[in-house]
């Protein structure tokens, strides 16, 4: 699991919390890619229980775009299914539709009717035109966590200063795509992720996980991203596995 650590060294060398804004993203020492903590691919799998079956949760989630100052809230409902598609709806107030987010592996689609606009994109769109859009988030953090390719795992906790320090935590270094990397600590029902692309980091997730199934999904959330600019909190309801859905719930919307 290691043919990538010397990008991740480099990567993460410099990498920590803007002026102690965000937490400070987790190393490894080399002696640590090789010791009694370290964790197979295998033992990664098992241990970070990703849920199976398509999922429902109830949700209320709050945006701010810091860059703007612009802020949105919105209540609803988000079906997932495990490491494939997401579908979100939001109401806003009456129960009209606020936003619809559709995402599908890298493509993803977000519509906010009540100002008549449509964004659609994927892994190449750039972050500037994502603004106010939790993409980023809802896809590593709902519907494929501990997904990509594995770089490095062990047994451990994150320090405040980003050692991994024994522990009976759990901590992945991950390959998300050619730019895409990031790295998710469990310690207990709490979940963090750092996000990075190219090189920086872009955003910080801390959350709390519950059972569901055989399996941890989010249940809660606070994300600070730094590319875009925005902060998202995000508290579920209740979630709930769902034995059958129509296919057209992950169907693309405008391809109907």
């Amino acid at each position: 699991m290691t043919r990538w650590w010397p990008v991740f060294a480099l990567l993460l060398a410099g990498c920590g919390g803007a002026s102690g804004a965000v937490p400070r993203a987790p190393h490894l020492r080399p002696e640590q890619l090789h010791d009694a903590a370290t964790l197979s691919v295998a033992d990664l799998g098992a241990l970070a229980r990703r849920p199976k079956g398509i999922i429902k949760q109830e949700l209320t989630i709050a945006i701010h775009d810091v860059q703007s100052g612009k802020g949105f809230e919105g209540r609803g409902a988000v079906m997932v299914k495990p490491r494939e598609a997401l579908r979100m709806i939001l109401l806003g107030p009456g129960g009209t539709t606020a936003m619809d987010v559709w995402i599908a592996g890298a493509r993803f689609r977000v519509a906010i009717p009540a100002i008549d606009r449509v964004v659609r994109g994927d892994a190449s769109t750039p972050r500037e035109k994502m603004r106010g859009m939790p993409v980023d988030l809802l896809w590593r953090w709902l519907v494929d966590p501990f997904g990509g390719t594995p770089v490095a795992a062990r047994r451990g906790l994150v320090a405040d200063d980003g050692r991994v320090i024994d522990g009976d935590g759990l901590v992945a270094f991950l390959k998300r795509g050619p730019t895409s990397f990031e790295v998710r600590a469990r310690h207990g029902a709490t979940a963090r992720g750092w996000f990075f692309e190219r090189g920086r980091l872009v955003g910080v997730a801390t959350g709390r996980e519950i059972a569901i199934g055989d399996g941890l999904f989010p249940a809660d959330v606070d994300y600070v991203g730094l590319d875009p600019r925005m902060t998202v909190e995000v508290r579920a309801t209740g979630a709930t596995v769902v034995p059958e859905v129509s296919p057209a719930v992950f169907a693309d919307p405008d391809a109907r």
